[in-house]
């Protein structure tokens, strides 16, 4: 409680060391092409979009111009302000601020220049790729607290009808704030040297709430049955930590492995959330092994204090009826589940990932409220561009400068999805972006004066920038498709192509992310098979364990794909639809997931290799296991889905898409298949469940400090 007294006061400060980004790739095509152009023209990354509307024309104008002079006079050159610019339309003015390339984007400048906005008749936004990540981390941090407001009453509530007393239930529940608190303050300490993401925040407290509480729960269930077995306080604690405690150990390293595997992605945003994540697993294990058998031994029978149900109500008896049912059809149970199963992964096979735009935030924040305003002004001109950078090599003559042109026109018009083209990367009209036939004609058609000003300026400058304005959205299929087309055009002799933009800064993240993904697989399934083999001493289990967590994953993309790319679940989470997944969510689901999923895994084959031990029947120890474990798990996953569910109906959209992810699988986990496939299946492999080469149908040692029950062992 000291530990956690301190970490209180640095807890709230982690937003301060967490960062934007984290989706660059050095070494890939578009950043190289960026780089290019800054070494070139010292060129600048776009930060903000400054939009004024609302009141008369001249008020608008004067205060953009009195906003500029401010920020000028404030930031002097660290940020370039634009003189206001009219949309065609004359309803609105804006300016556009640059800045040299921030790792946040610039979002720092964010909270510094909203206050000289003006908030009157005339309204400021400011929008833009630095605005976006601001607001992102403040709509991130908002739904944190909203959010741990809801789920807490109502994982007491559950917990309040699994225990059926105050007392036991708010145990739990007291935990998972102390786990999340301790986790961040860490965070807060590693974030001062490494960078995290500001998705660390939300991700982080998503899980440490379910896994705290599921910990606890399962160390409370267990400490209750032992003193219901007339164990003192000392007994009942000890045999607790040896039994859940032993399987929550086992719980929390592989979870923790599965987290792990995200930082051999190689991407720093989603290395920090394995990081993260790692921690607040970490933190959880030992406050349930340290903190959690200290309360429990203080309290002792007083677990039981102001009951509010009947102690009776377990219903284990329908949970062995179940277990026994599934057993004596073990095939038509996992014909069923697997069909099933394979029909709510359909929507996945046709996933498409991107990486989010303004749409990831609600249309009433303000940066996307202020997009959304110069979308509509300034139609394709506010669409980011394909940007197409020609460098013309040493060894070739400026001469060349216009036939190259010629070619690398002629390319970028070839397809019928390019709306214009300008050598603005942001122009300020649509009268800047020029039709393929109009770049095309004033290329041919220029006089002697313009031909000879434009050798002298290529004689002194070796590149050359074509910003490409597609008709599709620069996250859609059809963007991508324009990228791929122009990058496998023949090389153009004397010259170097390069072809960047978001566009084509997306597609080199996901390549790069997806080429490293079957590593992470191997890694993170090799890693928790090991340890399932070495806890519970068989092979086949393991095997097992890692088809039915694959089942689960496959589960919640098909969910995630229906209810976001699919849109169908668009107005009841209330999202903007954009076709596709964030990068991040299917690497982020998986090892997530598997970690997860197996965390229930082990807590039912824990009881059952415990009874297995003792009487060497399967069939029994199967129905054993599953009655003492099953309401258990249920309701332990029951919060979990209630934790994992609010997320699904935060504000941003990567954050709802890895809520209802997880929640699905986490229902279908403890349901379809700890419930049903997992009793038929173990069913069906007999003596062959506990088979380890070289040791062979091995009998286990018993273990000590845990008579047997009453029930006398019988062979199967």
């Amino acid at each position: 409680m000291a530990l956690f007294a301190v970490g209180a006061t640095f807890a709230p400060r982690v937003t301060g060391v967490l960062r934007g980004g984290g989706y660059s790739i050095d070494t890939s095509e578009s950043v190289v092409a960026y780089n290019t152009l800054n070494h070139a023209f010292g060129f600048r990354a776009l930060t903000f979009n400054v939009v004024f509307s609302g009141g008369p024309p001249a008020a608008v104008l004067a205060d953009a111009r009195a906003f500029r002079r401010v920020a000028r006079a404030r930031f002097e050159n660290t940020l370039d302000v634009r003189p206001p610019v009219w949309s065609p339309d004359h309803r609105l003015v804006f300016e556009r601020v640059y800045s040299a390339p921030q790792e946040d984007f610039g979002a720092g400048f964010a909270a510094r220049l909203r206050p000289i906005l003006p908030h009157g008749t005339v309204r400021g936004y400011l929008a833009g790729p630095a605005a976006i990540f601001h607001d992102m981390e403040v709509v991130s941090d908002g739904d944190l607290q909203r959010i741990e407001i809801i789920t807490l009453p109502i994982a007491l509530a559950v917990l309040l009808l699994i225990f059926g007393s105050v007392v036991s239930s708010a145990v739990p529940v007291l935990m998972a704030p102390i786990s999340v608190t301790l986790a961040l303050a860490v965070i807060y300490g590693l974030g001062h040297r490494v960078d995290m993401s500001i998705f660390v925040l939300n991700t982080t407290s998503m899980l440490g709430l379910g896994v705290a509480i599921d910990y606890s729960l399962f160390m409370v269930n267990r400490f209750r049955d032992e003193l219901a077995l007339g164990r003192d306080h000392e007994q009942a604690v000890s045999n607790t930590v040896a039994t859940s405690g032993r399987a929550i150990l086992v719980s929390a390293l592989v979870v923790a492995v599965g987290f792990f595997g995200l930082t051999l992605s190689g991407i720093s945003m989603l290395s920090s959330l394995g990081i993260g994540r790692s921690i607040v697993t970490s933190i959880s294990l030992l406050v349930a092994l340290t903190l959690l058998p200290a309360i429990l031994g203080i309290l002792g029978e007083r677990i039981n204090l102001w009951p509010v149900l009947p102690r009776g109500m377990t219903g284990r008896h329908l949970w062995r009826r179940l277990a026994r049912r599934v057993m004596r059809a073990p095939v038509a149970i996992i014909a069923v589940v697997t069909a099933v199963i394979l029909i709510l992964t359909i929507p996945a096979f046709h996933l498409r990932v991107g990486i989010p735009g303004p749409e990831i935030l609600p249309p009433s924040v303000d940066s996307r409220a202020g997009n959304d305003l110069l979308t509509r002004h300034l139609g394709i001109a506010n669409q980011s561009p394909v940007l197409v950078v020609v460098q013309r090599l040493p060894s070739t003559s400026p001469s060349t400068f216009r036939g190259a042109a010629f070619v690398v026109l002629d390319r970028i018009c070839s397809s019928a999805d390019v709306a214009g083209v300008s050598a603005q990367p942001a122009p300020n009209s649509p009268s800047q972006v020029l039709s393929c036939s109009s770049a095309l004609g004033s290329l041919q058609n220029v006089s002697s004066a313009q031909l000879r000003r434009a050798r002298a300026l290529a004689a002194r400058q070796s590149v050359a920038l074509i910003s490409v304005f597609p008709h599709s959205n620069a996250s859609s299929a059809g963007a991508e498709h324009y990228v791929t087309v122009l990058r496998r055009a023949p090389p153009l002799p004397g010259y170097r192509i390069l072809v960047g933009g978001q566009t084509a800064g997306q597609m080199d993240f996901d390549h790069y992310l997806y080429s490293r993904f079957p590593w992470v697989i191997l890694f993170v399934v090799a890693t928790i098979f090991v340890l399932l083999l070495a806890a519970f001493r068989s092979l086949l289990l393991p095997l097992k364990a890692v088809l039915m967590n694959v089942f689960s994953i496959l589960a919640a993309y098909g969910a995630t794909v229906f209810a976001f790319q699919d849109a169908h679940l668009s107005h009841l989470l209330g999202f903007t639809p954009v076709g596709n997944i964030d990068s991040i969510v299917p690497v982020f689901l998986f090892c997530v997931l598997f970690g997860i999923s197996t965390d229930y895994e082990v807590f039912l084959l824990t009881r059952v290799q415990e009874e297995y031990q003792r009487t060497g029947n399967n069939v029994e120890s199967v129905a054993v296991g599953l009655e003492v474990t099953g309401r258990i798990i249920t309701s332990a996953a029951a919060i979990m889905i209630v934790v994992f569910g609010a997320f699904a109906f935060a504000r941003l959209v990567v954050i709802k898409e890895v809520g209802l992810g997880l929640a699905v699988a986490v229902l279908v986990d403890a349901t379809l298949i700890r419930a049903l496939l997992v009793p038929a299946t173990m069913r069906l492999l007999g003596r062959w469940n506990w088979w380890l080469p070289f040791v062979g149908f091995a009998r286990f040692p018993e273990q000590e400090a845990l008579p047997a029950s009453g029930r006398t062992p019988a062979a199967e």
